[in-house]
């Protein structure tokens, strides 16, 4: 964000990203699509600058030295990064976090960083259910805001559970078979 945008602006992004739960304080909205191994978690956040650089500097090296596909994308794997505590935001802006989080860690700070995370896992039971049954347990929790703003805010958001149904997976969180998703 740069210093002439707008104080009302930063707001605005600030509610796209985060939404804030009174039980665990802020938690991160955007989470990118889950890869195929945790290795590509750590990949990423090392293509993080040290020292804090800008939004928009941070997405470029995401983009060029991480293979991130765009900037979009870019900005969701630094605010997920930082919701799981391996990347922090400043004043200044993003810098990989001094602690390097293990696993463990990581899986921790899922359901207490990720918004609706928590509500998901808590709807996984022993049987297995496909992504929008979860998102049906889930939906009164998506914020009135977020169901105005698109045509098709039950496509979006079903497309988001399951985004945070397959990290919980990475995670150890749940598991995956034949398209479905239970607790682990």
């Amino acid at each position: 964000m740069s210093a002439a945008t707008p104080a009302g602006s930063q707001r605005d992004v600030a509610e796209l990203k985060a939404v804030h739960a009174p039980a665990t304080g802020m938690q991160r909205k955007p989470v990118p699509p889950a890869p195929a191994s945790l290795a590509r978690v750590r990949e990423v956040r090392d293509a993080v600058p040290l020292v804090p650089e800008s939004e928009d500097d941070c997405c470029r090296r995401l983009v060029e030295r991480a293979d991130v596909h765009d900037r979009g994308e870019a900005s969701a794997w630094l605010v997920f990064l930082t919701a799981l505590g391996a990347v922090e935001e400043t004043d200044l802006g993003y810098a990989q976090s001094r602690d390097d989080p293990d696993h463990e860690e990581l899986a921790d700070n899922f359901p207490e960083n990720v918004f609706l995370a928590p509500e998901i896992l808590d709807a996984l039971g022993d049987a297995p259910q496909p992504a929008d049954a979860v998102f049906e347990a889930v939906r009164e929790r998506v914020p009135r805001w977020e169901r105005t703003k698109r045509q098709d805010w039950e496509g979006f958001w079903t497309e988001r559970v399951e985004r945070r149904l397959d990290w919980a997976v990475l995670l150890g969180l749940a598991e995956r078979a034949d398209g479905e998703y239970r607790a682990d």
